[in-house]
């Protein structure tokens, strides 16, 4: 009987030595998995992070690109140089008519981009937007005017026409230095948040 015993000890002891290793083994790989996926959520978690700033910073580039763009056509359609080239070509009355409406086109977007993504640079595409209104209808009654026939209201209407050129340039060079300074800011950016 104590060999019976002993077997019977010694297959206990065993199986018992077998299902601890077991368990200590399990519980071994199941921590060694918990670590994995933990290092695999935040690796996920900081990629998901880096594509979402990096699109931001995208998009933020492309309206400060287009922002400038529509700026820097606004500038020349409203230049003293257009006003130059307009009262030369014999443009007619429909043809300059459709190019302030497209003039009006690009500011309601320059508008729509300030607004929505840029509110500090709002009042002055609203300003820019205003003078262009004086710029464009002092210009349609200069091309009215006959210089000989009345020089004086030529002259007047010119000055105006200059005047209203100048004020939107200023404020135009002015919100493309913010863009450019906000782009600057991007390039600065440019590592993970």
């Amino acid at each position: 009987m104590t060999t019976e015993l002993s077997i019977l000890v010694g297959t206990v002891t065993g199986a018992l030595a077998a299902y601890i290793t077991a368990k200590v083994t399990t519980n071994t790989q199941l921590n060694i998995a918990r670590g994995n996926a933990d290092k695999d959520i935040t690796l996920q978690r900081d990629r998901l992070k880096h594509d979402h700033f990096t699109n931001e910073l995208s998009v933020e580039r492309a309206k400060l690109d287009a922002l400038h763009r529509i700026l820097s056509r606004i500038e020349l359609e409203n230049s003293q140089t257009m006003s130059y080239i307009q009262s030369v070509s014999n443009l007619g009355v429909e043809d300059f008519r459709s190019r302030y409406l497209e003039n009006c086109e690009r500011l309601h977007e320059a508008m729509a981009i300030a607004d929505i993504h840029y509110p500090e640079m709002s009042e002055k595409v609203c300003e820019i937007y205003g003078q262009s209104n004086i710029f464009w209808g002092n210009q349609e009654n200069l091309l009215r005017t006959d210089i000989k026939a009345n020089e004086f209201g030529w002259q007047t209407l010119l000055s105006k026409v200059l005047e209203a050129s100048q004020a939107i340039s200023t404020r135009a060079r002015h919100l493309k230095f913010e863009i450019a300074h906000r782009a600057k800011e991007l390039s600065g950016n440019i590592a993970i948040p």
